[in-house]
Protein backbone atom coordinates (compact mmCIF):
# COMPACT_ATOMS: atom_id res chain seq x y z
CA UNK A 1 0.00 0.00 0.00
CA UNK A 2 1.86 3.02 -1.36
CA UNK A 3 -0.85 5.49 0.75
CA UNK A 4 0.42 7.50 3.46
CA UNK A 5 -0.56 6.34 7.41
CA UNK A 6 -2.54 8.39 8.78
CA UNK A 7 -1.17 10.01 12.20
CA UNK A 8 -1.08 7.22 14.70
CA UNK A 9 -3.41 8.38 18.16
CA UNK A 10 -1.27 9.95 20.87
CA UNK A 11 -3.91 8.86 23.74
CA UNK A 12 -7.14 7.02 23.39
CA UNK A 13 -10.34 8.74 25.00
CA UNK A 14 -12.06 5.26 24.55
CA UNK A 15 -9.95 3.49 26.31
CA UNK A 16 -9.42 6.03 29.30
CA UNK A 17 -12.79 7.78 29.70
CA UNK A 18 -14.86 4.37 31.31
CA UNK A 19 -16.53 2.69 34.29
CA UNK A 20 -19.63 3.04 36.67
CA UNK A 21 -20.38 7.02 37.19
CA UNK A 22 -22.39 9.66 35.30
CA UNK A 23 -21.47 11.54 32.23
CA UNK A 24 -22.24 14.97 30.50
CA UNK A 25 -24.23 12.19 27.96
CA UNK A 26 -26.16 10.03 30.87
CA UNK A 27 -27.05 13.54 32.35
CA UNK A 28 -28.37 14.73 28.52
CA UNK A 29 -30.09 11.65 28.07
CA UNK A 30 -31.74 12.04 32.12
CA UNK A 31 -33.18 15.13 30.32
CA UNK A 32 -34.20 14.41 27.17
CA UNK A 33 -35.95 11.42 29.07
CA UNK A 34 -37.95 13.91 31.23
CA UNK A 35 -38.62 16.46 28.95
CA UNK A 36 -40.12 13.77 26.36
CA UNK A 37 -42.67 12.16 29.20
CA UNK A 38 -43.48 15.80 30.51
CA UNK A 39 -44.33 16.85 26.92
CA UNK A 40 -46.12 13.22 26.14
CA UNK A 41 -47.93 13.77 29.34
CA UNK A 42 -49.28 17.10 27.70
CA UNK A 43 -50.26 16.26 24.67
CA UNK A 44 -52.47 13.70 26.28
CA UNK A 45 -54.24 16.52 28.41
CA UNK A 46 -55.00 17.99 25.27
CA UNK A 47 -55.68 15.34 22.21
CA UNK A 48 -57.59 17.47 20.36
CA UNK A 49 -54.36 19.29 18.59
CA UNK A 50 -53.03 18.50 15.19
CA UNK A 51 -50.88 15.27 14.75
CA UNK A 52 -47.25 15.54 15.96
CA UNK A 53 -44.18 14.09 15.74
CA UNK A 54 -41.37 14.35 18.62
CA UNK A 55 -37.92 13.14 18.00
CA UNK A 56 -36.56 12.09 20.86
CA UNK A 57 -32.64 11.58 20.29
CA UNK A 58 -30.39 9.92 22.91
CA UNK A 59 -26.49 10.03 23.02
CA UNK A 60 -25.86 6.65 24.75
CA UNK A 61 -24.15 4.50 23.79
CA UNK A 62 -21.55 6.95 22.45
CA UNK A 63 -18.31 7.46 23.83
CA UNK A 64 -17.42 8.20 26.96
CA UNK A 65 -18.60 4.80 27.58
CA UNK A 66 -19.47 5.89 31.59
CA UNK A 67 -22.77 3.48 32.44
CA UNK A 68 -24.64 4.82 36.13
CA UNK A 69 -23.56 2.57 38.36
CA UNK A 70 -26.83 0.55 38.68
CA UNK A 71 -26.55 -0.45 34.66
CA UNK A 72 -22.79 -1.36 34.64
CA UNK A 73 -23.60 -3.98 37.55
CA UNK A 74 -25.93 -5.75 35.68
CA UNK A 75 -22.65 -6.82 33.55
CA UNK A 76 -19.78 -6.75 36.26
CA UNK A 77 -20.23 -10.56 37.18
CA UNK A 78 -20.20 -11.68 33.24
CA UNK A 79 -16.69 -12.88 31.44
CA UNK A 80 -17.61 -11.36 28.02
CA UNK A 81 -15.54 -13.29 25.10
CA UNK A 82 -12.57 -12.06 23.36
CA UNK A 83 -13.81 -9.93 20.28
CA UNK A 84 -14.20 -11.84 17.28
CA UNK A 85 -10.85 -12.08 14.56
CA UNK A 86 -8.93 -9.79 17.46
CA UNK A 87 -6.28 -12.03 17.22
CA UNK A 88 -3.14 -9.01 15.96
CA UNK A 89 -1.84 -11.65 13.35
CA UNK A 90 -5.60 -11.87 11.95
CA UNK A 91 -4.95 -10.80 7.59
CA UNK A 92 -6.38 -7.17 7.60
CA UNK A 93 -7.35 -5.78 4.04
CA UNK A 94 -5.22 -2.83 3.54
CA UNK A 95 -7.49 0.03 3.99
CA UNK A 96 -9.09 -2.09 7.47
CA UNK A 97 -5.65 -2.04 8.53
CA UNK A 98 -4.59 1.60 7.84
CA UNK A 99 -7.79 3.19 9.71
CA UNK A 100 -7.10 0.63 12.79
CA UNK A 101 -3.44 1.27 12.90
CA UNK A 102 -4.81 5.50 12.82
CA UNK A 103 -7.16 4.63 15.24
CA UNK A 104 -5.92 1.91 17.00
CA UNK A 105 -7.58 2.06 20.61
CA UNK A 106 -6.66 -1.44 20.70
CA UNK A 107 -3.31 -0.61 22.11
CA UNK A 108 -4.06 1.24 25.03
CA UNK A 109 -6.23 -1.07 26.15
CA UNK A 110 -5.41 -4.06 28.71
CA UNK A 111 -7.26 -7.10 29.71
CA UNK A 112 -8.80 -5.93 32.37
CA UNK A 113 -9.91 -1.96 30.43
CA UNK A 114 -11.20 -4.24 28.09
CA UNK A 115 -13.57 -6.01 30.27
CA UNK A 116 -14.67 -2.28 32.06
CA UNK A 117 -15.32 -1.06 28.27
CA UNK A 118 -17.24 -3.96 27.57
CA UNK A 119 -19.16 -3.89 31.14
CA UNK A 120 -19.82 0.27 30.20
CA UNK A 121 -20.74 -0.26 26.71
CA UNK A 122 -23.45 -2.72 27.63
CA UNK A 123 -24.53 -0.80 30.62
CA UNK A 124 -24.81 2.45 28.73
CA UNK A 125 -26.92 0.22 26.59
CA UNK A 126 -29.20 -0.80 28.88
CA UNK A 127 -29.39 3.03 30.55
CA UNK A 128 -30.85 3.60 26.76
CA UNK A 129 -32.82 0.85 27.21
CA UNK A 130 -34.49 1.85 30.20
CA UNK A 131 -34.78 5.38 29.35
CA UNK A 132 -36.72 4.24 25.57
CA UNK A 133 -39.06 2.23 28.30
CA UNK A 134 -39.93 5.57 30.16
CA UNK A 135 -41.14 7.05 27.47
CA UNK A 136 -43.10 4.52 25.81
CA UNK A 137 -44.51 3.89 29.23
CA UNK A 138 -45.51 7.88 29.36
CA UNK A 139 -47.01 7.08 25.92
CA UNK A 140 -49.50 4.68 27.49
CA UNK A 141 -50.02 7.10 30.30
CA UNK A 142 -51.21 9.57 28.12
CA UNK A 143 -53.66 7.43 26.17
CA UNK A 144 -51.54 8.04 22.84
CA UNK A 145 -50.12 4.69 21.78
CA UNK A 146 -52.91 2.93 19.79
CA UNK A 147 -52.73 6.05 17.51
CA UNK A 148 -49.02 6.57 17.39
CA UNK A 149 -46.36 5.43 14.96
CA UNK A 150 -42.64 4.42 16.97
CA UNK A 151 -39.70 4.38 15.12
CA UNK A 152 -36.75 3.07 16.77
CA UNK A 153 -33.59 3.35 14.89
CA UNK A 154 -29.69 4.60 15.00
CA UNK A 155 -27.12 6.04 13.31
CA UNK A 156 -24.63 3.85 13.08
CA UNK A 157 -23.22 0.32 15.59
CA UNK A 158 -19.44 -0.08 16.82
CA UNK A 159 -16.82 -2.73 16.31
CA UNK A 160 -16.37 -3.19 19.90
CA UNK A 161 -13.09 -4.78 19.44
CA UNK A 162 -13.43 -6.76 16.25
CA UNK A 163 -10.39 -6.89 14.28
CA UNK A 164 -8.72 -4.58 17.45
CA UNK A 165 -11.20 -1.54 15.93
CA UNK A 166 -13.62 0.69 18.60
CA UNK A 167 -15.63 2.72 17.39
CA UNK A 168 -17.48 2.93 14.32
CA UNK A 169 -16.25 4.19 10.43
CA UNK A 170 -16.11 0.60 8.88
CA UNK A 171 -18.41 -1.54 6.47
CA UNK A 172 -18.82 -4.50 8.87
CA UNK A 173 -22.14 -5.80 9.87
CA UNK A 174 -21.55 -4.83 13.45
CA UNK A 175 -20.85 -0.92 12.56
CA UNK A 176 -22.65 -0.11 8.98
CA UNK A 177 -25.58 -2.57 10.29
CA UNK A 178 -28.30 -0.66 12.23
CA UNK A 179 -31.37 -1.20 14.46
CA UNK A 180 -34.64 -0.20 12.74
CA UNK A 181 -37.85 -1.32 14.33
CA UNK A 182 -41.32 0.05 14.04
CA UNK A 183 -44.66 -0.41 15.97
CA UNK A 184 -48.01 1.27 15.49
CA UNK A 185 -51.20 1.50 13.12
CA UNK A 186 -50.73 -0.20 10.18
CA UNK A 187 -47.13 -2.18 11.34
CA UNK A 188 -47.56 -5.80 11.24
CA UNK A 189 -47.10 -7.19 14.86
CA UNK A 190 -43.85 -9.50 15.45
CA UNK A 191 -42.96 -9.51 11.72
CA UNK A 192 -39.26 -9.92 10.55
CA UNK A 193 -38.36 -8.08 7.34
CA UNK A 194 -35.20 -8.96 5.77
CA UNK A 195 -35.37 -6.39 3.11
CA UNK A 196 -32.91 -4.04 3.14
CA UNK A 197 -32.99 -0.66 4.73
CA UNK A 198 -31.93 2.54 4.85
CA UNK A 199 -32.13 5.63 6.89
CA UNK A 200 -32.89 7.59 4.00
CA UNK A 201 -36.27 5.79 4.18
CA UNK A 202 -36.69 7.83 7.29
CA UNK A 203 -38.18 10.91 5.48
CA UNK A 204 -41.01 9.36 3.60
CA UNK A 205 -41.99 7.42 6.39
CA UNK A 206 -42.88 10.29 8.83
CA UNK A 207 -44.39 12.26 5.55
CA UNK A 208 -46.73 8.75 5.89
CA UNK A 209 -47.50 8.10 8.77
CA UNK A 210 -48.66 11.87 9.15
CA UNK A 211 -50.86 11.60 6.50
CA UNK A 212 -49.32 14.93 4.67
CA UNK A 213 -49.25 15.07 1.10
CA UNK A 214 -45.73 14.61 -0.62
CA UNK A 215 -44.00 17.87 -2.15
CA UNK A 216 -43.40 17.53 -5.59
CA UNK A 217 -40.09 18.56 -5.25
CA UNK A 218 -39.31 15.48 -3.06
CA UNK A 219 -39.98 13.19 -5.65
CA UNK A 220 -36.79 12.42 -6.99
CA UNK A 221 -35.43 11.98 -2.94
CA UNK A 222 -34.05 8.47 -2.07
CA UNK A 223 -36.45 6.47 0.16
CA UNK A 224 -39.11 4.28 0.30
CA UNK A 225 -41.95 4.44 3.55
CA UNK A 226 -41.20 1.68 5.72
CA UNK A 227 -44.79 1.34 6.49
CA UNK A 228 -45.23 -0.04 2.92
CA UNK A 229 -42.11 -2.11 3.07
CA UNK A 230 -43.31 -3.48 6.54
CA UNK A 231 -46.61 -4.35 4.54
CA UNK A 232 -44.82 -6.22 2.14
CA UNK A 233 -43.31 -3.87 -0.84
CA UNK A 234 -40.08 -5.00 -2.22
CA UNK A 235 -38.14 -2.08 -3.74
CA UNK A 236 -35.92 -2.33 -6.62
CA UNK A 237 -33.28 -1.29 -5.43
CA UNK A 238 -29.44 -1.45 -4.01
CA UNK A 239 -28.61 -0.36 -0.52
CA UNK A 240 -25.84 2.41 -0.43
CA UNK A 241 -23.47 3.17 2.68
CA UNK A 242 -20.64 5.64 2.15
CA UNK A 243 -17.65 6.89 4.47
CA UNK A 244 -15.17 9.61 3.74
CA UNK A 245 -14.08 11.50 6.88
CA UNK A 246 -11.38 10.75 10.05
CA UNK A 247 -8.65 7.96 9.32
CA UNK A 248 -9.86 7.20 6.25
CA UNK A 249 -6.65 6.87 3.14
CA UNK A 250 -9.67 7.10 0.48
CA UNK A 251 -13.19 7.01 0.25
CA UNK A 252 -15.08 3.87 1.24
CA UNK A 253 -18.65 2.84 -0.96
CA UNK A 254 -20.47 -0.33 0.38
CA UNK A 255 -24.03 -1.99 -1.42
CA UNK A 256 -26.22 -4.38 0.09
CA UNK A 257 -27.33 -6.80 -3.24
CA UNK A 258 -29.44 -9.70 -2.39
CA UNK A 259 -27.06 -12.34 0.04
CA UNK A 260 -24.22 -10.08 -0.93
CA UNK A 261 -22.09 -7.12 0.38
CA UNK A 262 -19.33 -5.25 -2.24
CA UNK A 263 -17.36 -2.76 -0.75
CA UNK A 264 -15.96 -0.29 -3.09
CA UNK A 265 -12.16 1.23 -2.08
CA UNK A 266 -10.86 4.07 -4.12
CA UNK A 267 -7.61 2.60 -5.75
CA UNK A 268 -7.27 -0.17 -3.49
CA UNK A 269 -8.65 -3.98 -4.03
CA UNK A 270 -12.54 -4.67 -2.90
CA UNK A 271 -14.17 -6.66 -0.75
CA UNK A 272 -17.03 -9.10 -1.00
CA UNK A 273 -18.71 -10.90 1.14
CA UNK A 274 -21.47 -13.76 1.36
CA UNK A 275 -23.77 -12.50 4.31
CA UNK A 276 -25.84 -16.14 3.89
CA UNK A 277 -23.13 -17.63 3.93
CA UNK A 278 -20.61 -16.14 6.09
CA UNK A 279 -22.90 -13.42 8.43
CA UNK A 280 -19.35 -12.67 10.54
CA UNK A 281 -17.63 -11.19 7.61
CA UNK A 282 -14.68 -13.75 8.58
CA UNK A 283 -14.00 -14.45 4.77
CA UNK A 284 -13.37 -11.69 2.28
CA UNK A 285 -13.86 -12.94 -0.98
CA UNK A 286 -13.27 -9.80 -2.86
CA UNK A 287 -9.65 -11.05 -4.36
CA UNK A 288 -11.61 -14.72 -5.27
CA UNK A 289 -11.01 -15.00 -8.67
CA UNK A 290 -14.54 -17.34 -8.59
CA UNK A 291 -16.39 -14.21 -7.20
CA UNK A 292 -15.64 -12.24 -10.30
CA UNK A 293 -18.89 -12.71 -12.14
CA UNK A 294 -20.68 -11.39 -8.72
CA UNK A 295 -18.40 -8.48 -8.53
Amino acid sequence: VKRPMPPPLKRSKIAERIGPGESSYTRYDNEIMEKACAWLKAKGENRKGPPWTLMCSFVCPHPPHIAPPEFYDLYDIINFPAPKLSDPDVPLHPWIYLLQRARNHEDFLTPQTKKVLMNSYYGCVSYLDSNIGKVLAALDEAGLRDNTLIVYTTDHGDNLGTRGMWGKSTMYEESAGIPMIMAGPDIPSGKVCDTPVTLADGFPTYVHSTGAAFNAADATLPGVSLIDIANGLIPQRTILSEYHAAAAVTGASMIRHGQYKYVHYVGLPPMLFDLQADPYERSDLGRNAQYASVI
